[in-house]
């Protein structure tokens, strides 16, 4: 059994207040020193205990390997606040047992509108990696694991050779998520299902003191690795489980620096990296006609646009975006790339609850999700009167 464990690592930037008033007034959207200083305080919670944690693992094991995929803005914020991360991430590369993903550079919504924004922003993420780790990935991760028989396809025409998915039953049916499956749609693109059950057993439930399994050991996660009939378990969850998520108090960097080792004791098991992974045989197409993405108990793009303000704000970014593209104007059209970031529609989620309404919160740092639509359409419409200004004659 092949073990592939995929770390997504992503900040957003943020928006600062931005009332009505503020139209016209030049003042910028985004709070940078506020943004820094998140980044700096997780970078002393999470980037830099994990990171080192890793690279200690990869030292002392030579079987060890994981996979990551690291978007455009946390690239930008990480060499604003803190340089040492980045020069973390390519030590840990330079290894060659850490295969880095393509995805949107500004972890965006870019997906649903239409071209050439998903190319021009998987290109520029494309050459970010080149630029930072030297690197030319070969597997696309699309923005919160989203995928579709239209994004193979995407996929296909970039010459990637695999995708990322959600093992969910909803489309996958009674096929087991511990195989590897062709796109229906673009059969040379090979795609790695999700085990969603010990991803979040680690993701979500490691420090829930109220779960039956708590508390949760590297021996007793790698006896229910062992005990998966299949030939792939593919572990994808936020780098920032590790020491943001959970804290470092909940004992999750130890588990995570006790892993390689319980994992070697069981020989049945053995490391890979998503490029590692589509080597093993393909157990057939799989067809998704429907978008479906890791978010919420729906497995939709409800987390973003499931309620009518997050429809009215995409709808709106999308107009703006015409405008932007006709401006010209390489500023007025990175401000409104900023404003794809799925992140600020994932803030204005209304309704739900259990489990789904509580992440939502955490994320959130706005007191409500009507706050978040009129802080975001107060920028959009400003930007809006920019790139008109922009066009005029």
């Amino acid at each position: 059994m092949k073990l592939v464990l995929y770390l997504h690592m992503h900040q957003p930037w943020r928006l600062g207040r931005f009332r009505y008033v503020d139209l016209g007034s030049g003042r910028p959207y985004v709070d940078e020193r506020r943004n820094l200083e998140i980044f700096r305080g997780i970078a002393d919670r999470c980037y830099r205990p994990a990171l080192s944690r890793l690279s200690m693992a990869l030292r002392e094991f030579s079987e060890f390997r994981f996979s990551l995929s690291v978007t455009g803005t946390f690239l930008e914020q990480a060499e604003r606040a803190a340089p040492d991360v980045l020069e973390l991430l390519r030590e840990v590369v330079e290894t060659k047992r850490v295969a880095l993903l393509s995805e949107t550079y500004y972890h965006s919504l870019a997906f649903l509108l239409p071209p050439p924004e998903l190319q021009e922003e998987v290109d520029r993420h494309r050459a970010a990696l080149r630029a930072e780790f030297g690197v030319q990935p070969k597997v696309l991760r699309m923005t919160e694991l989203a995928y579709s028989d239209d994004l193979a396809l995407f996929a296909q025409q970039g010459s990637f050779r695999g995708m990322l998915m959600e093992g969910w039953e909803g489309v996958l049916g009674d096929r087991p998520s511990t195989h590897v499956y062709s796109a229906a749609s673009a059969p040379s693109v090979r795609l790695l299902p999700r085990h969603y059950r010990l991803s979040d057993d680690v993701g979500f439930r490691f420090s829930s003191k109220g779960w039956s399994e708590y508390p949760l050991t590297s021996e007793k996660y790698v006896q229910w690795l062992a005990s998966t009939p299949g030939e792939v378990v593919n572990l994808f969850m936020d780098f920032e489980t590790f020491g943001e998520h959970h804290p470092a108090s909940s004992g999750i960097l130890d588990f995570l620096s006790a892993l390689p080792r319980s994992v070697r004791r069981s020989p049945g098991l053995e490391w890979a990296t998503v490029e590692d992974a589509l080597d093993l045989p393909d157990r057939g197409p799989v067809s998704v006609p429907v978008t479906i993405s890791w978010a919420d108990q729906n497995r939709d793009l409800g987390a973003w646009l499931g309620n009518d303000l997050q429809r009215s704000a995409f709808e709106a970014a999308k107009k703006v975006g015409v405008l932007a593209r006709r401006a010209r104007d390489p500023e007025i059209l990175e401000v409104w790339r900023r404003l794809l970031t799925s992140d600020h529609f994932y803030y204005m989620y209304v309704g739900g609850h259990g489990a789904d309404a509580g992440v939502h919160q955490y994320f959130s740092a706005y007191g409500s999700p009507y706050d978040a639509y009129a802080n975001y359409m107060n920028a959009l419409t400003d930007l809006r009167r920019r790139a008109i200004e922009r066009l005029a004659p």
